[in-house]
C-alpha cells in the first residue's frame, strides 16, 4: 500500500511512457488505479499526443516561470488574453497550433518584449548548449 505519495522512479515512469502505454499498464506496473494514474497526469500536466512540433506558449512561460507547472490560469488571464479555457489548454497542450495574435496577446500579458517574444519563435540551429 502506498502513502499517496508518488516516488521519483514512479513519477519518470509515467513521463517516460505517456502516450506510450495505457492508463491500466502504467497503473500496474506503478501499483495504483487507472484514476490515480490520469489524475497525476492532468496534475502534473504531461503533454500526449502533441501536434505542433514547437509549443511556442510553453516557450513563453518558461521565459517567466522555471518551471510552467508553477503557472495556474485565473478567470482574470482568460479575460485579458481573451481565449477560453478549452482553447487554451488546446495551445498550452500542443494540440492546436497558436495563432499570431493569440501569440502577440499571451507575450503581452506576461511582459515579454516583442523582441523577446520573436526571439523565443527563432530556431536556434547554432546553440552549443549540452
Amino acid at each position: 500500500m502506498n502513502n499517496g505519495r508518488w516516488s521519483p522512479t514512479e513519477e519518470q515512469f509515467i513521463r517516460d511512457n505517456a502516450g506510450k502505454l495505457t492508463l491500466e499498464q502504467m497503473a500496474d506496473h506503478v501499483g495504483r488505479s487507472e484514476l490515480a494514474v490520469q489524475l497525476f497526469i492532468h496534475r502534473r500536466r504531461i503533454q500526449i499526443g502533441t501536434v505542433v512540433k514547437r509549443n511556442l506558449v510553453l516557450e513563453i512561460i518558461k521565459l517567466r516561470y522555471q518551471h510552467p507547472e508553477d503557472f495556474t490560469p485565473s478567470t482574470a488571464f482568460y479575460k485579458s488574453i481573451g481565449l477560453n479555457q478549452r482553447r487554451w489548454w488546446d495551445i498550452y497542450f500542443g494540440r492546436k497550433p497558436i495563432i499570431e495574435s493569440e501569440y502577440l496577446t499571451i507575450s503581452k500579458y506576461f511582459g515579454i518584449t516583442l523582441e523577446e517574444a520573436f526571439e523565443c519563435r527563432q530556431l536556434s540551429l547554432f546553440d552549443t548548449e549540452i
